[in-house]
């Protein structure tokens, strides 16, 4: 090995899944390079200007919890941010960002260029080296080679990327940027399917030329705090709102007289794409009598006027986006700074991945990001930061990092995508969380920090920190449960007066704060002078209430939480013996040892195996495991 051109992992592309990936890789101590066709598009948000929301904003505390690096990127980054669904359950309430994306993008390059370890080149892969069915490296398009053990291909919308605007298409990526060309040539060649994705993106305008007077204004939240553990209380002063407005009548007729130009209509683009953010020619096309959609109107950066139009997504022509746009109200005006456009490319076959992010196909390679049929910036950062770890963790001869599904939304997301036979790409919500309440943002480093300390991204220091905090609300709890009340004739009437009903027998007083509209700031009152709060931090405050609150729903949640680690400890393939060969369907057969599934877990959870298959399973297996 030449020691300039050697690595044990090497890292294709620098978007977020392969910034996390090489971070991870590298912080493990492990020689990594990271190849990018363009420096200065590093961490890129070519899409909106967020990171966050429902799902989303869970997976960015989860990688903060992991020792990933988004989180507090985009807490150093960010121009605002808010809560969501405050109105709702905390299960699904969730932070969001607004980036600044410059600055992201910036704070993402100098923490590659610092992290001990890691490498960071130019260079365009065109092929992938292997041998004896086992990656050894890769090409450039300049004909130099690197050798390594390991591959991380993390190549986001790029391969093979088209821009299609109306009519036109041309090769292309993000942003205008070039197109990764030949390296879907080669992964073909290794046996590795692929297939058309497509995405799209909305024009940008210019702040400048906004009707502020039709516009509603969306402050953000000085006290969201931010996505990193360390900065969950803090307060975030000067933030820069958005904007809100509406599509009209006028809008809708706009686009209807422009439709014949949509690549939807003109089928010039594959049809398969985010089923969570259509086109507004896809809203039209799907909706025709709907004709009020939210335009959020986001900024792009401190020292841009450029504003981003969530909810405007098209690639229909330059005319057509300015016909569209001059009907909304505010936007009468508009000056559009970039035009919206579609990207097709490659993106793997579904089932081509493990759940450590290894492919199904290639001893060697990782894959992360969209990819893997994804889209969304969190997806790609929480898949980088798997496929790094793992990567990392298998040249060191360790066994892999699997988080549960019912460890977080890191563990939901790689292990649908394991078996994600969908078509259209993939976007984490709470509803593909089947233990959404356990599973709830605030909970994330009391699920992941040791996993995270145990795979040695986490440092003793911070771990201690975590374990402190943690161990204040468990004291607390514990000592409302040790604590008893009984129902004096006070405390009774101020019960009643409440509205929480009345107190017949003796309790404690955390079943005091487990009634409704009680919270924990009320016990002082209730249970009288001698109670002292031991919490005064909102943040362990509210963390407790909703424990409280909740124990009920969370302890049957976790019923359900141990029959799925149970199936989940019972990895795929096995070897089927003559004895259970006679006794389990040919389906149930071919499922446990083939090689479609990673655990036991998927295809139950699929209904692909009886409930008699199961528990043979489980009972033959629990025996030789015994």
């Amino acid at each position: 090995m030449n020691p300039s051109t050697a690595y044990y992992v090497i890292v294709v592309g620098g978007g977020h899944a392969g910034c996390e990936a090489a971070l991870a890789s590298a912080r493990l101590g492990i020689s990594t390079l990271l190849l990018t066709m363009d420096l200065s598009t590093i961490a890129l948000m070519p899409c909106n200007p967020s990171i966050g929301g429902p799902g989303k904003g869970h997976l960015v505390r989860e990688i903060g919890a992991l020792g990933g690096e988004m989180a507090r990127a985009i807490d150093e980054t960010a121009l605002q941010i808010k809560w969501l669904n405050t109105s709702k359950g905390p299960a699904v309430q969730a932070r969001r960002a607004q980036a600044d994306k410059g600055r992201y993008r910036h704070r993402l390059f100098e923490a590659l260029f610092a992290t001990p370890n890691l490498t960071v080149r130019q260079g365009h892969v065109t092929e992938l080296l292997a041998g004896n069915d086992r990656v050894r490296g890769v090409r450039l398009e300049t004909g130099v080679e690197f050798e390594c053990e390991r591959v991380i291909i993390a190549t986001g919308t790029y391969l093979e990327g088209r821009i299609i605007v109306g009519r036109n298409s041309r090769p292309g990526g993000p942003h205008n940027t070039r197109a990764a060309i030949g390296l879907s040539d080669s992964l073909r060649a290794h046996g590795i399917p692929l297939r058309r994705l497509q995405t799209a993106t909305p024009p940008r305008i210019n702040r400048k030329a906004l009707d502020l007077a039709q516009l509603r204004e969306l402050p953000g939240d000085p006290e969201a705090g931010g996505f990193l553990w360390e900065n969950r209380s803090r307060r975030m002063e000067n933030q820069t709102s958005c904007l809100l407005t509406f599509t009209t009548e006028a809008t809708i007729e706009a686009v209807r007289a422009h439709l014949k130009d949509s690549p939807l209509v003109l089928e010039n683009i594959t049809n398969v794409g985010p089923k969570h953010c259509p086109s507004i020619d896809r809203k039209v096309l799907k909706f025709p009598h709907q004709t009020r959609h939210q335009i959020f109107i986001e900024p792009e950066g401190a020292d841009t006027p450029e504003m981003y139009l969530q909810g405007l997504t098209t690639s229909m022509p330059p005319e057509a986006q300015r016909a569209i746009l001059r009907t909304v109200p505010g936007l009468e005006h508009v000056e559009i700074m970039r035009y919206g456009y579609a990207i097709e490319y490659d993106a793997l076959a579904p089932l081509s991945i493990h759940k450590t992010m290894a492919s199904r196909y290639l001893n060697g390679l990782y894959t992360a990001g969209q990819i893997n049929g994804t889209s969304g910036y969190e997806e790609a950062a929480a898949q980088g930061l798997i496929a790094g770890i793992n990567a990392a963790l298998s040249v060191m001869g360790r066994p892999p990092c699997l988080p549960s599904r019912t460890q977080g939304y890191i563990g939901v997301l790689i292990d649908d995508l394991s078996g994600w036979d969908h078509p259209e790409p993939y976007r984490i919500t709470p509803a593909h969380a089947e233990f959404r309440l356990n599973l709830r943002e605030e909970t994330a480093e009391a699920r992941l920090s040791e996993l995270g300390f145990a795979c040695g991204l986490v440092s003793p220091e911070r771990r201690t920190a975590i374990a402190a905090w943690l161990g204040r609300i468990n004291a607390e709890e514990k000592r409302l449960i040790n604590r008893s009340v009984s129902p004096t004739p006070a405390l009774r009437e101020r019960l009643s007066a409440g509205g929480t009903g009345d107190l017949k027998k003796q309790v404690n007083a955390f079943e005091i704060l487990q009634r409704p509209g009680i919270q924990y700031g009320d016990l002082r009152e209730l249970l009288g002078d001698g109670f002292i709060p031991a919490l005064d931090a909102s943040d362990e405050i509210a963390f407790l209430e909703n424990e409280a609150h909740y124990r009920g729903y969370a302890n049957r949640e976790r019923e359900s939480m141990a029959q799925t680690l149970l199936l989940e400890s019972v990895t795929l393939p096995r070897n089927i013996s003559s004895t259970l060969i006679a006794t389990l369907s040919p389906g149930t057969i071919a499922l446990v040892s083939g090689k479609k599934y990673d655990d036991l877990a998927q295809p139950a959870r699929k209904n692909c195996i009886s409930k008699a298959d199961l528990a043979i399973l489980l009972s033959s297996f629990s025996s030789r495991q015994g």
